[in-house]
């Protein structure tokens, strides 16, 4: 009756462990059984396991049984099975030996579980037989000697280096020679190329051009258009006369061109309403016409050419005299004090 019982048990149970080893499957397959030594085989690892269950891929070292050497492995790839139910991870692994004889691998282990049941299965591979030969040597023939080595062509690649190499030694050898030759002589290694130096007014009829050129107003910047035209003027009349336009205003700039020997009216009359209109413009957001924008540049270019050629205020000559006179005077009391103190002295 207990045996019955048994086996009635075993009769229900087998479905159930059948069901669970045909989704857990391991497998591991060599290309050849059979290499001669030194010779590379590949070896293939693979598990098949439902999608909810965790598996622990086993760690192989680089030796197996000792004379078995692993030279590379890939990385575990996956892949869905056929009946998309299970997944599948391979790994390829590529022995050698260099040692004669009959070898057996182990069967390999692949550990699992499937949640909520904490318990570790395990699936293992089949044995693995590989059997490495050894080269057949006809020891009835004469021992030969050991071949020589075999010359390989030199390519243009390999002398490339040296090529350079030598075209650096010379360039430096030729720079130092020319370094110490052109200190010897005293001139400069590097001449810089020199800047070009224009006029007062060469230089402000370019830049007016240049604002020409980049049409602000028309763009609607007429307070940046007119800001620039004053300050090309200013730079003008105090690089040309020596004023300081740049830092008085536009009172102080006509009160002090009054001075200037030879200066015509209309062209102080001309800056004075470029410079009115500017600071109308900067202060009082006043609006000028196309043709205002316009008058201004060519008043601008006028008041350049007419007034280039005036010459300094006189009280510039006056100031060179008077100072070349107290230098004079200065020199002639110094010597005369050291004649004194020599007198006294004596």
């Amino acid at each position: 009756m207990i045996v019955r019982k048994y086996l009635l048990l075993m009769l229900f149970l087998m479905p159930v462990i059948v069901n669970q080893a045909q989704e857990f499957r391991a497998t591991a397959k060599i290309d050849s059984t059979n290499i001669l030594i030194g010779d590379q085989v590949n070896m293939k690892l693979s598990f098949t396991f439902p999608a909810k269950a965790q598996v622990l891929w086993p760690s192989i070292k680089d030796t197996i049984l000792g004379n078995i050497r692993v030279i590379d492995r890939t990385k575990i790839d996956s892949a869905w099975s056929a009946d998309k139910k299970n997944l599948v991870l391979t790994q390829k692994l590529r022995l050698t030996c260099f040692d004669s004889g009959f070898y057996t691998i182990p069967p390999i282990r692949f550990y699992y579980r499937v949640l909520p049941d904490t318990t570790v299965r395990f699936e293992q591979t089949d044995l693995q037989v590989l059997t490495v030969h050894t080269l057949s040597v006809d020891t009835t023939q004469a021992i030969k000697p050991i071949k020589g080595p075999v010359k390989i062509p030199v390519s243009w690649i390999e002398y490339l280096k040296w090529i350079i190499a030598g075209l650096v030694f010379v360039a430096v050898i030729g720079f130092l020679i020319y370094y110490f030759l052109i200190r010897k002589k005293g001139e400069p290694i590097f001449t810089l190329k020199p800047k070009i130096k224009y006029l007062p007014h060469e230089w402000a009829l370019m830049e007016l051009e240049k604002l020409r050129v980049k049409k602000l107003w028309q763009a609607g910047k007429v307070k940046e258009y007119h800001t620039d035209l004053t300050d090309i003027l200013r730079k003008y009349i105090e690089d040309r006369f020596h004023l300081k336009a740049l830092e008085s205003t536009t009172a102080e700039i006509l009160e002090d061109i009054k001075e200037v020997m030879s200066f015509p009216t209309e062209s102080r009359m001309k800056l004075g309403e470029i410079l009115s209109t500017a600071d109308l413009v900067k202060f009082a957001k006043f609006f000028p016409g196309p043709g205002d924008n316009e008058k201004c540049m060519e008043d601008a270019v006028g008041f350049i050419t007419s007034t280039y050629t005036i010459k300094d205020r006189p009280d510039q000559e006056e100031k060179t005299v008077v100072d070349a006179s107290l230098t004079d005077n200065a020199s002639t009391g110094q010597q005369s004090v050291s004649q004194q103190a020599t007198e006294k002295l004596n």
